[in-house]
């Protein structure tokens, strides 16, 4: 599963600090996506509903987490 995640950062002058920045997590499917392309398609909305809500100027860095982990047993 692939979990769709923003971090979002101001670009306002003097504001260059962590607290400029938040993180935001897809609440549609807090489980992710059966595929990338999925996940992705996911981010392209997140992504336009912050330019509706937040003034420029941004940064919009995105990933799609792959969430499945290996345990070692089937790593071998």
């Amino acid at each position: 599963m692939f979990k769709a995640m923003l971090l979002i950062c101001s670009l306002i002058s003097g504001s260059g600090d962590k607290n400029s920045c938040i993180e935001l997590h897809d609440t549609v499917a807090p489980n992710g996506y059966p595929s990338e392309e999925e996940c992705m398609a996911r981010i392209h909305e997140m992504a336009d509903m912050v330019s509706q809500v937040l003034p420029f100027p941004y940064q919009i860095k995105y990933k799609c987490e792959n969430s499945i982990q290996r345990t070692e047993h089937e790593r071998k």
